[in-house]
C-alpha cells in the first residue's frame, strides 16, 4: 500500500449511502436470506468505483500517486472525466434492464465514452462472478458431466461459476479466486459514540496489499428491545462506501442494539465481510416520539336521526426513537343553541399501529375540538409526543357520496403499522443456538428492584423429550451469576425445559421467575449453523480443510551500493495437498516500536505478492539497512487460504563507504510468531 503523508487530512468519503436515509426493512428471518447476496449491488458498484480510481491514477501526478488514499477521491468526483467514470457505480438502478446507452447519453450528451466503459464494466461484475474457470479437462465427479446445468453464473450457490467441462455446462469452483484481491479487514471493530449523536465506526486493514485502491463497503443490521437478537434483526443493509478506515453515521438510534461488518474490494473483487461485529446499544437516553402530523377530517357521513359519524387520520412519527405504542385522543365540544356553552370533555385510546379513529353520534350544531398524542414505552419510562389539535363542525348535509374534509393532497394513503414493542417479561429466552459442538440458548432477565440481591441463581430442568439420545442424554444443571444474563449450555434437542431465576442475597432467596422453553430438533438447525452439525444417525461428511502452513521461514540479506535485498524462502509440510495449492499469499511490513491500540506493531508500509505453487521463495529489492520487517506466508488453495505463519527479520546495518565487494548476511535468529488464523 503506498505510504500516506505527515498530516493528510482523512477526508476520504466516498459516499455514505443510506446515512439520512430510514432502513425500510423490518426485522425477520426471512429477510435475512439475502444476508450474503450481492445482487443488491454495494460490492460490484464498489469494484467499479475502485476502476475508476485506478484509471484516473495512472494519469495523474506522482503527487496525487503518493496520496492517493488521501485526496484523489475528492479530486474524482470533482474531475471532469473521472466523475464521468462514477457516475454508473453511485446509480441504484438497474442498469442491466435500463441499458447503459440510455442512463449515460441524457447525462453527458458530448462525450460518454467513460461512462458508457464504466457502466459495462459495472453490468459485467453484476453479472460475472469472480474469478476464473478452471481448465475444461480438470473437471471431476459430477462438475465433469456432460449436462447443460446452468448457463449464468448467477445460477450457481457460492462462489461457483458456471464452466465448461468441454461437453456441458456445470457449477465448478473457480481458480485464482482471489488473485490480486485484498485482505478482509480485522474483525474487531471499534465505536466511538461522539457528542453530536454520531458513531464513528473504525476498522483496520491485514496489511493490505493492492497495487489499485482500496473501497470498504460497511453494512448493518439491528434489532430494538432490551436486549441484543440476531433472529430478530433486520437484514443487512449497505450504510457506506469509503476508502478511508473509518466511517462516521447520523441515523443511530438509543433504543436499537445495531451489528456492523465491513469487506474491502478492489477491481478484482473481495474475500467477503468480516464476521458480525460485537453489538452496539447507544449510551443515550430515547426521545419521545414526534408530533402525529397532518390530523385531518377524512370522512363524515350524516344519518337519518340528525346525528353524524367522522373519521380522523393522522400520520404518525417517522423512524421514532421508540415504537408507539398508542394514541390518545381527547375530544370536546360546545353546543351553540344554548345560551352558555357547554362543554364536555372525553377520551380514548387508539392503538400505536393505527393511524386513523371513528367518533360516532357527533351533533350538527355543536363545534368540536380534538387533541391527539403518541405515546411510546421505554421501561416503565412513559414518553409522551406533543399534542397536535383540530377544529370542525360536522355539516348536515353530508352522507356517503359528500365526504368532508378531504384531503387536499388526494385520497388518504394506507399506512403500515409501526414495529410492535412486544410487552416487556421480567425473564426471557432468546432462540437457541448450535455453537462449539453444543446446543446452547441465552436467558435475560431484569435486575431486581431489591438493592441487597447481588447474585442470582439459574436452574434449567428438562421436563419433557421428544426423544432418548443415549450419547447425551438431557440433564439438569444450575449455575450462580451476578449479571442479569447467561448461556445456558448442553442442552438436548427436542427438549420443554424448565428454567428457574432466583435472586439472592443476604437476607436470603427473594421471589424466582420461572419460564418454559422448548429447544428445537436437531434438523432445525443444521442449514443455520457454519459448522457441520451431526445428527444421531448421521454420519458427518469429511468436509475439505486447507491445513497447509507455511515452515522454516529463512531470510538472507545482500548488501551493494548502500541498497539491500533480501531473499526469503519456506517449505510446506504436506507434499500431496487436498485440496491443492494454487499459489502462495506473501505479505511483507516495515515494523516501527510503536504500537496501535488493538493491532499488531505498526507497520508504516505493507506490501504482498501472489506467487505460484511452485515459487517458495521471493527477492525483495530496497530495503532499508537495520530496520526490523515481518513477513507473512499463507498458503492459497480454491477453496481458501490455509493460516499464515508470521516472522520478523532485521536487515543488516550499511557498511561505511570503500569497504569493499557486496557483503551477504544470513539471517542467524529469526522470532517466530504462532501462525494465526486468515
Amino acid at each position: 500500500m503506498v505510504p500516506r503523508a505527515p498530516g493528510a487530512a482523512l477526508t476520504l468519503c466516498l459516499w455514505l449511502a443510506a446515512c439520512g436515509r430510514s432502513l425500510a426493512a423490518g426485522p425477520g428471518a426471512a429477510a435475512r436470506r439475502l444476508d450474503e447476496s450481492w445482487s443488491a449491488g454495494s460490492v460490484p458498484r464498489a469494484r467499479c468505483a475502485s476502476r475508476c480510481l485506478s484509471l484516473q491514477l495512472t494519469r495523474l501526478s506522482a503527487f496525487f500517486q503518493l496520496f492517493q488514499n488521501n485526496g484523489s477521491l475528492d479530486w474524482c468526483q470533482s474531475h471532469k472525466q473521472c466523475s464521468k467514470c462514477l457516475a454508473p457505480c453511485k446509480e441504484t438502478r438497474d442498469l442491466q434492464k435500463e441499458g447503459c446507452l440510455s442512463f449515460c447519453e441524457p447525462l453527458f450528451p458530448k462525450r460518454s465514452h467513460e461512462c458508457l466503459t464504466s457502466c459495462e464494466f459495472l453490468q459485467h461484475v453484476l453479472a460475472v462472478k469472480q474469478g476464473d474457470c478452471p481448465a475444461p479437462e480438470r473437471a471431476s465427479g459430477f462438475a465433469a458431466a456432460c449436462v447443460e446445468s446452468c448457463e449464468q453464473d448467477r445460477e450457481c450457490s457460492g462462489v461457483k461459476k458456471c464452466c465448461s467441462n468441454g461437453c456441458g455446462h456445470t457449477c465448478q469452483v473457480p481458480k485464482t479466486l482471489y488473485k490480486g484481491v485484498p485482505l478482509k479487514p480485522r474483525k474487531e471493530l471499534r465505536f466511538a459514540e461522539l457528542p453530536s449523536g454520531h458513531l464513528e465506526v473504525r476498522w483496520s486493514s491485514r496489511f493490505n496489499v493492492s497495487i489499485e485502491p482500496v473501497t470498504y463497503v460497511l453494512q448493518r443490521r439491528w434489532n430494538a428491545g432490551l436486549h441484543p437478537s440476531e433472529d430478530e434483526a433486520t437484514a443487512w443493509q449497505t450504510v457506506g462506501q469509503t476508502t478511508d478506515e473509518r466511517a462516521r453515521l447520523a441515523d443511530i438510534r438509543p433504543s436499537r442494539w445495531y451489528q456492523f461488518r465491513v469487506a474491502a474490494v478492489n477491481v478484482h473483487g473481495t474475500r467477503g465481510f468480516t464476521a458480525p461485529s460485537k453489538h452496539f446499544h447507544s449510551s443515550r437516553d430515547p426521545s419521545a416520539p414526534a408530533a402525529p402530523a397532518r390530523l385531518r377530517l377524512a370522512n363524515a357521513t350524516s344519518h337519518g336521526d340528525g346525528s353524524v359519524t367522522v373519521t380522523l387520520a393522522w400520520d404518525g412519527p417517522q423512524e421514532p426513537d421508540v415504537p408507539v405504542h398508542h394514541y390518545k385522543v381527547f375530544w370536546s365540544w360546545a353546543t351553540r343553541s344554548a345560551g352558555v356553552p357547554a362543554r364536555k370533555r372525553r377520551r380514548m385510546s387508539v392503538d400505536g399501529s393505527q393511524n386513523s379513529m371513528v367518533l360516532e353520534g357527533l351533533q350538527p350544531d355543536s363545534d368540536y375540538s380534538v387533541e391527539l398524542q403518541a405515546v411510546a414505552y421505554w421501561g416503565q419510562t412513559r414518553l409522551k409526543s406533543a399534542k397536535v389539535a383540530l377544529r370542525f363542525t360536522p355539516t348536515p348535509a353530508a352522507s356517503n357520496k359528500d365526504p368532508l374534509g378531504k384531503d387536499r393532497g388526494g385520497p388518504i394513503r394506507p399506512q403500515p403499522p409501526a414495529q410492535r414493542r412486544r410487552p416487556a417479561r421480567r425473564l426471557e429466552v432468546g432462540a437457541p443456538f448450535f455453537q462449539d459442538g453444543r446446543l446452547q440458548a441465552k436467558v435475560y432477565w431484569k435486575r431486581t428492584a431489591d438493592p441487597g440481591a447481588s447474585r442470582y441463581q439459574v436452574r434449567w430442568v428438562p421436563e419433557a423429550c421428544a426423544h432418548n439420545d443415549t450419547d447425551r442424554p438431557a440433564a439438569a444443571a444450575s449455575a450462580t451469576t451476578q449479571e442479569n444474563y447467561m448461556i445456558l449450555r448442553d442442552l438436548a434437542f427436542s427438549c420443554k425445559y424448565k428454567l428457574t431465576v432466583q435472586p439472592t442475597g443476604p437476607r436470603g432467596p427473594s421471589k424466582a421467575e420461572t419460564l418454559s422453553f422448548r429447544t428445537p430438533p436437531c434438523t432445525a438447525l443444521q442449514g443455520q449453523s457454519r459448522a457441520h452439525l451431526s445428527c444421531p444417525g448421521e454420519a458427518g461428511p469429511d468436509l475439505p480443510k486447507v491445513l497447509a502452513t507455511p515452515q522454516d521461514l529463512s531470510a538472507s540479506f545482500a548488501v551493494q551500493d548502500g541498497n539491500v535485498t533480501g531473499h526469503f524462502a519456506w517449505t510446506t509440510a504436506q507434499a500431496n495437498l487436498d485440496p491443492p495449492a494454487t499459489g502462495f499469499q506473501v505479505t511483507w511490513a516495515e515494523v516501527t516500536t510503536e504500537s496501535r491500540q488493538n493491532s499488531l506493531p505498526n507497520s508504516i508500509i505493507s506490501q504482498s505478492q501472489i506467487l505460484p505453487a511452485n515459487h517458495a521463495f521471493l527477492t525483495v529489492p530496497n530495503l532499508r539497512p537495520s530496520t526490523l520487517y515481518r513477513l507473512e506466508v499463507q498458503v492459497l488453495t480454491p477453496t481458501g487460504e490455509g493460516p499464515a505463519t508470521l516472522q520478523t527479520f532485521r536487515t543488516p546495518d550499511r557498511p561505511p563507504p570503500g569497504h569493499g565487494p557486496p557483503l551477504k548476511h544470513h539471517h542467524p535468529h529469526h522470532h517466530r510468531w504462532a501462525p494465526q488464523r486468515p
